[in-house]
């Protein structure tokens, strides 16, 4: 009763969401620890809560966008996060990608070369260059619950580690797109949060 302001909630139809933006300010502690790397960065997963204010509070603290459609690109982008703190995962939307192009967003996650294709062929339309990461599977267990579980072969999400060169190979010949780096995404719920990186190239 001292954290949660139960008697005001008590006059207030239902359903409705409450949120703490001091708990959410409370987590902006691992922008500092992630400041001392000047080549990291964090982005908040859009998909979690595209609410207009909580964006707003997070852009605020400096963090990035994750985005997995285009409506959460708008979000994005209408809360004031600079394109090139905004990455596109899951990209495989003709308009969702022409979208991302125009804003000029940092990155497109990629997972297959179908996929590359499709960004390579709208970039050169657009006489663009998009910047493009792998997303590699790794076949690497998260030690969470099964049907969560993102990182091992059976759940046939991203590229093969075997595949891994290949698929760079292909990007390199490609004129309109960039390949700057490789993300890893292996579970969610880990310490209440997802295991995803991106390890960008020199």
């Amino acid at each position: 009763k001292g954290i949660f302001p139960i008697d005001k909630f008590r006059t207030l139809q239902t359903p409705f969401y409450y949120y703490d933006t001091k708990v959410l300010r409370d987590n902006f502690a691992i922008n500092q620890e992630v400041a001392k790397y000047p080549s990291y960065s964090v982005h908040y997963a859009v998909k979690a809560n595209a609410n207009p204010k909580v964006l707003t509070i997070i852009r605020e603290s400096g963090m990035g966008a994750d985005c997995v459609s285009g409506g959460e690109i708008r979000a994005a982008v209408r809360a004031g996060f600079p394109a090139n703190k905004i990455v596109l995962l899951e990209s495989e939307s003709g308009w969702e990608i022409n979208l991302g192009l125009e804003y000029g967003i940092f990155c497109f996650n990629v997972e297959s070369i179908p996929e590359l294709e499709v960004i390579n062929e709208l970039a050169a339309a657009q006489n663009k260059i998009a910047n493009v990461a792998f997303r590699i599977n790794p076949d690497v267990g998260a030690h969470t619950h099964a049907n969560i579980t993102t990182g091992l072969a059976e759940n046939k999400f991203g590229i093969s580690m075997q595949d891994m060169d290949r698929v760079i190979d292909v990007a390199l010949e490609m004129k309109n797109v960039k390949f700057i780096g490789l993300h890893f995404h292996i579970g969610s719920q880990i310490l209440d949060m997802a295991i995803s990186s991106l390890f960008v190239t020199g």
